[in-house]
Protein backbone atom coordinates (compact mmCIF):
# COMPACT_ATOMS: atom_id res chain seq x y z
CA UNK A 1 0.00 0.00 0.00
CA UNK A 2 1.10 3.60 -0.66
CA UNK A 3 3.10 5.60 1.93
CA UNK A 4 -0.14 8.18 1.46
CA UNK A 5 -2.84 6.20 1.81
CA UNK A 6 -1.04 4.56 5.02
CA UNK A 7 -1.20 7.87 6.26
CA UNK A 8 -4.23 8.82 5.74
CA UNK A 9 -5.51 5.45 7.48
CA UNK A 10 -3.50 6.63 10.45
CA UNK A 11 -5.30 9.65 10.23
CA UNK A 12 -8.17 8.07 10.05
CA UNK A 13 -8.19 5.74 12.67
CA UNK A 14 -6.47 8.46 15.11
CA UNK A 15 -10.16 10.31 14.41
CA UNK A 16 -12.05 7.40 15.12
CA UNK A 17 -10.12 6.40 18.20
CA UNK A 18 -10.50 10.00 19.22
CA UNK A 19 -14.59 9.79 18.73
CA UNK A 20 -14.40 6.20 20.52
CA UNK A 21 -13.31 7.97 23.62
CA UNK A 22 -15.59 10.87 23.73
CA UNK A 23 -18.29 7.99 22.99
CA UNK A 24 -16.69 6.26 25.94
CA UNK A 25 -16.91 9.10 28.32
CA UNK A 26 -21.16 10.18 27.46
CA UNK A 27 -19.03 13.10 25.29
CA UNK A 28 -21.24 14.14 22.37
CA UNK A 29 -19.32 13.59 18.94
CA UNK A 30 -18.36 17.12 17.11
CA UNK A 31 -15.50 17.52 14.63
CA UNK A 32 -14.70 20.27 16.97
CA UNK A 33 -14.11 17.95 20.09
CA UNK A 34 -12.46 15.36 18.29
CA UNK A 35 -9.94 17.68 16.56
CA UNK A 36 -8.63 18.74 19.74
CA UNK A 37 -8.61 15.11 21.23
CA UNK A 38 -6.72 13.90 18.14
CA UNK A 39 -4.67 16.89 18.42
CA UNK A 40 -5.36 17.91 14.73
CA UNK A 41 -7.04 20.36 13.60
CA UNK A 42 -10.72 20.94 12.44
CA UNK A 43 -10.19 21.35 8.35
CA UNK A 44 -8.27 18.04 9.17
CA UNK A 45 -11.53 16.01 10.53
CA UNK A 46 -13.86 17.74 8.03
CA UNK A 47 -11.74 16.40 5.09
CA UNK A 48 -12.50 12.86 6.47
CA UNK A 49 -15.76 13.21 8.06
CA UNK A 50 -18.11 16.11 7.24
CA UNK A 51 -20.64 15.62 9.68
CA UNK A 52 -20.04 14.21 13.13
CA UNK A 53 -23.24 11.30 12.65
CA UNK A 54 -21.34 10.05 10.61
CA UNK A 55 -18.03 9.85 12.22
CA UNK A 56 -19.44 8.44 15.60
CA UNK A 57 -21.45 5.64 13.20
CA UNK A 58 -18.40 4.55 11.82
CA UNK A 59 -16.00 5.08 15.52
CA UNK A 60 -18.70 2.33 16.56
CA UNK A 61 -18.71 0.11 13.58
CA UNK A 62 -14.75 -0.02 14.01
CA UNK A 63 -15.00 -0.91 17.00
CA UNK A 64 -16.32 -4.42 16.66
CA UNK A 65 -14.27 -5.13 13.62
CA UNK A 66 -11.74 -8.55 14.05
CA UNK A 67 -8.21 -7.38 13.45
CA UNK A 68 -7.17 -9.58 10.36
CA UNK A 69 -4.57 -11.66 12.46
CA UNK A 70 -7.27 -13.56 14.07
CA UNK A 71 -9.31 -14.16 10.84
CA UNK A 72 -6.13 -15.46 9.22
CA UNK A 73 -4.71 -17.61 11.77
CA UNK A 74 -3.28 -20.83 10.95
CA UNK A 75 -4.71 -20.43 7.41
CA UNK A 76 -1.47 -20.07 4.96
CA UNK A 77 -3.23 -21.50 1.68
CA UNK A 78 -3.92 -17.72 -0.05
CA UNK A 79 -6.84 -18.79 -1.39
CA UNK A 80 -7.96 -19.85 1.98
CA UNK A 81 -7.15 -16.58 3.57
CA UNK A 82 -8.54 -14.27 0.86
CA UNK A 83 -12.20 -16.55 1.35
CA UNK A 84 -11.92 -15.92 4.99
CA UNK A 85 -11.80 -12.87 4.76
CA UNK A 86 -14.34 -12.36 1.86
CA UNK A 87 -17.00 -14.29 3.76
CA UNK A 88 -15.82 -12.09 7.45
CA UNK A 89 -16.54 -9.17 6.11
CA UNK A 90 -19.77 -10.35 3.71
CA UNK A 91 -21.11 -11.62 7.27
CA UNK A 92 -20.47 -8.69 9.53
CA UNK A 93 -22.65 -6.31 6.87
CA UNK A 94 -25.30 -9.22 7.85
CA UNK A 95 -24.93 -9.04 11.33
CA UNK A 96 -24.83 -5.50 11.62
CA UNK A 97 -27.21 -4.83 8.93
CA UNK A 98 -29.12 -1.73 10.35
CA UNK A 99 -25.78 0.29 11.74
CA UNK A 100 -25.21 -0.49 8.41
CA UNK A 101 -27.54 0.48 6.45
CA UNK A 102 -27.84 3.81 8.57
CA UNK A 103 -24.30 4.13 8.15
CA UNK A 104 -24.58 4.40 4.42
CA UNK A 105 -27.43 6.82 4.66
CA UNK A 106 -25.72 9.15 6.35
CA UNK A 107 -22.52 8.99 4.53
CA UNK A 108 -24.56 9.75 1.18
CA UNK A 109 -26.38 12.45 2.77
CA UNK A 110 -23.00 14.13 4.09
CA UNK A 111 -21.58 13.60 0.29
CA UNK A 112 -24.80 14.90 -0.88
CA UNK A 113 -24.50 18.04 0.81
CA UNK A 114 -21.00 18.44 0.00
CA UNK A 115 -20.60 17.41 -3.31
CA UNK A 116 -17.93 15.26 -2.00
CA UNK A 117 -17.61 11.84 -1.15
CA UNK A 118 -15.51 11.51 2.37
CA UNK A 119 -13.06 8.46 2.57
CA UNK A 120 -14.31 5.24 4.71
CA UNK A 121 -12.38 2.81 6.55
CA UNK A 122 -11.17 0.65 3.53
CA UNK A 123 -10.80 -2.16 5.81
CA UNK A 124 -11.56 -4.47 3.25
CA UNK A 125 -8.73 -3.35 1.26
CA UNK A 126 -6.12 -3.39 4.19
CA UNK A 127 -7.54 -6.79 5.09
CA UNK A 128 -7.61 -8.53 1.73
CA UNK A 129 -3.74 -7.02 1.43
CA UNK A 130 -2.61 -9.15 4.56
CA UNK A 131 -4.60 -11.65 3.15
CA UNK A 132 -2.36 -11.57 0.29
CA UNK A 133 0.83 -11.20 2.19
CA UNK A 134 2.48 -14.22 0.92
CA UNK A 135 2.43 -13.63 -2.62
CA UNK A 136 2.61 -10.14 -2.46
CA UNK A 137 6.42 -10.65 -3.42
CA UNK A 138 5.98 -12.35 -6.01
CA UNK A 139 3.23 -10.43 -7.97
CA UNK A 140 3.93 -7.26 -9.90
CA UNK A 141 3.12 -4.13 -7.28
CA UNK A 142 0.08 -2.99 -10.03
CA UNK A 143 -1.37 -6.68 -10.07
CA UNK A 144 -1.46 -6.98 -6.24
CA UNK A 145 -3.01 -3.21 -5.85
CA UNK A 146 -5.27 -4.14 -8.44
CA UNK A 147 -6.23 -7.54 -6.83
CA UNK A 148 -6.43 -5.88 -3.34
CA UNK A 149 -9.05 -3.59 -4.97
CA UNK A 150 -11.17 -5.91 -6.87
CA UNK A 151 -11.42 -8.55 -4.34
CA UNK A 152 -12.56 -5.70 -1.77
CA UNK A 153 -15.38 -5.01 -4.30
CA UNK A 154 -16.54 -8.38 -3.86
CA UNK A 155 -17.43 -8.05 -0.16
CA UNK A 156 -19.28 -5.62 2.53
CA UNK A 157 -22.56 -3.73 2.81
CA UNK A 158 -22.69 -3.00 -1.15
CA UNK A 159 -22.67 -6.18 -1.68
CA UNK A 160 -24.68 -7.22 0.36
CA UNK A 161 -27.26 -5.21 -0.37
CA UNK A 162 -27.15 -5.86 -4.13
CA UNK A 163 -27.50 -9.96 -2.68
CA UNK A 164 -30.45 -9.10 -0.27
CA UNK A 165 -32.17 -5.94 -1.97
CA UNK A 166 -31.61 -6.54 -5.31
CA UNK A 167 -30.76 -10.03 -6.94
CA UNK A 168 -32.88 -11.40 -3.72
CA UNK A 169 -30.77 -14.37 -2.64
CA UNK A 170 -30.74 -16.62 -0.01
CA UNK A 171 -28.01 -16.57 2.80
CA UNK A 172 -26.02 -20.03 1.04
CA UNK A 173 -26.88 -18.73 -2.53
CA UNK A 174 -25.14 -15.43 -1.76
CA UNK A 175 -22.21 -17.05 -0.18
CA UNK A 176 -21.95 -19.13 -3.36
CA UNK A 177 -22.03 -16.31 -5.58
CA UNK A 178 -19.38 -14.71 -3.92
CA UNK A 179 -16.73 -17.69 -3.66
CA UNK A 180 -17.29 -17.61 -7.70
CA UNK A 181 -16.35 -14.08 -7.42
CA UNK A 182 -12.93 -14.94 -5.43
CA UNK A 183 -12.05 -17.54 -7.27
CA UNK A 184 -12.50 -15.85 -10.48
CA UNK A 185 -10.48 -13.23 -9.49
CA UNK A 186 -7.25 -15.61 -7.87
CA UNK A 187 -7.61 -17.40 -10.96
CA UNK A 188 -6.84 -14.33 -12.76
CA UNK A 189 -4.19 -13.34 -11.05
CA UNK A 190 -2.50 -16.26 -9.09
CA UNK A 191 -3.26 -19.28 -11.66
CA UNK A 192 -1.12 -21.84 -9.65
CA UNK A 193 -2.23 -20.71 -6.43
Amino acid sequence: MAPRTNQKNRTREALLSAARELMSEGENVTLARVAERAKTGRATVYRYFSDPNVLALDATLDIEVTPTAGLLEGLEDVRSRVHAVARYYLDFSREHEAYFRQFLAESLKASLQDGTVKMRGARRVIAFGEALEPVRRSMKRSDYEDLTLRLAMTTGMEQFVILEDILRVDQQKGYRLQEGLVDALLDQYLPNV
